[in-house]
C-alpha cells in the first residue's frame, strides 16, 4: 500500500456512511487487487458479503503496516 492508498483508506475508515459509493467500490476492488496481488475485478454490488470481507482484510492490512513515507 503506497502513501496515497494509505491516506485514502484512512479517510474511508473514518466514513460513517453505511452505503458504499460507486467510487468506493472501485477503490476497494483496486486496493484489494494491489495489496493481495490479485487480478482486478468488481463483484456485483448485490454481493455485500464479498465487499465486507475485502474491507475487513484491507482494514487488517492497513492497521498492520506503518504509514508509508512515499
Amino acid at each position: 500500500m503506497n502513501l496515497e492508498q494509505y491516506n485514502n483508506w484512512a479517510k474511508f475508515r473514518e466514513s460513517t456512511s453505511k452505503r458504499i459509493s460507486a467510487k468506493e467500490v472501485k477503490m476497494i476492488a483496486k486496493y484489494y487487487a494491489d495489496v493481495f496481488n490479485k487480478k482486478y475485478w468488481k463483484p456485483c454490488t448485490c454481493n455485500k458479503s464479498r465487499y465486507q470481507q475485502w474491507i475487513k482484510e484491507l482494514n487488517n492490512h492497513w492497521s498492520s503496516i506503518e504509514k508509508p513515507t512515499e
